[in-house]
């Protein structure tokens, strides 16, 4: 190392006028360099404002590997601040959230009294989640822990899944009676009796009335705040649903009708078909149905008039009964032979279908691209929603019972052995980049030609002041080397020589010489 500052400093003493020559170009070309990198960085900061050049450029990383990246297109929709219907949504879909896949592991579980049956699915509102069971008891239950805040008991089973607003726990049972409880506490705050057992759901309608149904055919609106009765009316059959779309509820019934009304009780429309029906689901276009006859039905919101009709089962028992569930453009359907079936909601045109191996009777849970399905297989199936091709299953340790909820990456479900289980998944990998910087000239040939084309296209004026500034420029540096060229020795100070190598220096300096 000190042989090389040695020949640096006799080349400078030999070099003479060549040397100012040197600084020069050295100079020119510096400057050169820093204009150009001046234009590329002006490229790459207005490309980047439009996800171009500068987005292309993998993001630095020195402590690992790779980066998972999540697509820009992603939509996550937002649980509802309240549940004011079966399944929060008309669309029948309880998912929010990322998907998971395995491994999965139980966060915790509660087990009825006797291994009774839950068949009732879970609310969620602040992180709690209310459900009842065949055993008689409504709980609330920390979402997160699985700790029971408090428990409700009734005469008999609980069939229909509650609604939850910001103060009331509304729910029916099959002793006929229909529950408002305080939602922090559990008290009740009133109660009313509708004669004949409760199997439907519980909704809010207009903010005012609860509405449901009962096992003969009746359904009801009843004061919200009170429980006074407000209207009711007769539509025959064991009472199912409702579904709640544009300020009317929609019912169904296992006698095959279809009825909608309107806040102060007046029929809208109906439709009576001598098939059993699901319990409907509704977006903005329409409400589906299925039916025991296998045909899933689309009906206008505004007078009822079927929009489309399409046969899925082959078997002979042909039932489709399982509420459909609509998610973006596609409705899914499970039947009775073990089919889960994907039509297109624009003209019910049959998408996709799968197999499994025992039936499918409650609508299933869907995130961001996949669909978490309870079967009588006694396994929870997870299955593509775009192609139906299956992804995964997990033991549920029973038949199904209620229908799979899906939010903050834990998949929750009760089956029929009394077991209600809150299960933990992962995310699943996405397509990773190396966060390793490459080397400018290995970007695509059409980025730097597009590079060199937008540094063409400069205004004049830049160009102008540019070639202004390399003149000034210029200038200033030949006039700093013509003084600088008559005292070349201030410029390098050479190191200092230890004195027992002294003569082997001297020894090097006569060599390059």
């Amino acid at each position: 190392m000190h042989k090389s500052h040695v020949q640096v400093e006799e080349s400078i003493k030999t070099s003479g006028n060549g040397d100012s020559r040197h600084i020069l170009i050295i100079g020119i070309s510096l400057i050169a360099a820093l204009i150009l990198l001046f234009l590329i960085s002006t490229v790459f900061n207005s490309s980047g404002s439009d996800g171009g050049l500068a987005q292309a450029v993998p993001a630095d990383s020195s402590d690992t590997d790779t980066l998972a990246v999540i697509e820009d297109e992603v939509f996550i929709a937002e649980i509802p601040e309240f549940w004011l219907q079966a399944r929060a949504l008309s669309t029948g879909n309880a998912g929010w959230g990322l998907d998971i896949v395995a491994p999965f592991n139980k966060l915790w579980h509660i087990r009825s009294n006797a291994g009774r049956e839950f068949f009732s699915s879970p609310a969620l509102v602040d992180g709690v989640l209310y459900f009842g069971c065949n055993d008689g008891n409504l709980r609330a239950v920390d979402a997160l822990n699985g700790s029971v805040k408090w428990t409700f008991g009734t005469a008999c089973g609980i069939c229909g899944e509650p609604a939850v607003d910001s103060e009331t726990v509304y729910f029916g049972g099959q002793d006929g009676v229909i529950y408002a409880l305080d939602r922090f506490s559990g008290s009740k705050r009133w109660s009313a009796g509708l004669g004949y057992h409760v199997f439907c759901n519980t909704a809010v309608l207009s903010d005012t009335l609860i509405v449901t149904g009962n096992s003969m055919g009746k359904v009801c609106a009843l004061n919200a705040r009170n429980g006074e009765p407000v209207w009711d009316d007769e539509i025959g059959g064991i009472v199912l649903g409702p579904v709640i779309v544009d300020s009317m509820a929609v019912f169904s019934t296992e006698g095959g009708n279809i009825v909608a009304f309107d806040p102060a009780g007046n029929q809208l429309w109906a439709r009576d078909y001598s098939n059993q029906a699901s319990p409907p689901s509704a977006d903005s276009t329409g409400v589906y149905a299925g039916f025991s006859n296998g045909v899933v039905r689309k009906f206008s919101l505004n007078d009822g008039h079927v929009l489309w009709e399409t046969d899925i089962v082959s078997s002979p028992s042909r039932c489709v009964l399982a509420r459909p569930v609509i998610v973006r453009d596609v409705v899914l359907a499970g039947t009775n032979d073990g089919q889960l079936v994907s039509l297109a909601t624009s003209d019910g045109t049959v998408l996709w279908r799968q197999d499994f191996d025992n039936w499918i009777q409650l609508p299933p849970a869907v995130g961001q691209d996949m669909v978490y399905m309870a079967c009588d297989d006694q396994r929870l199936h997870i299955v593509d929603l775009d192609t139906g091709v299956k992804l995964d299953s997990l033991e549920m340790d029973g038949y199904s019972g209620t229908a799979p909820l899906l939010v903050n990456g834990i998949l929750y479900f009760g089956n029929t052995s009394g077991d209600f289980v809150a299960l933990g998944g992962t995310v699943p990998e996405v397509e990773s980049v190396e966060t390793d910087e490459e080397p400018l000239e290995e970007l695509p040939v059409e980025v730097t030609e597009e590079t060199v084309s937008d540094i063409e296209e400069l205004p004049e004026a830049v160009v102008e002041e540019m070639a202004t500034d390399i003149e000034e420029l210029t200038e200033a540096v030949v006039e700093e080397t013509t003084t600088d060229e008559e005292t070349p020795e201030e410029m390098i100070q050479p190191l200092p020589v230890d004195p027992e190598n002294e003569s082997d220096s001297a020894a090097d300096s006569t060599e390059t010489e």
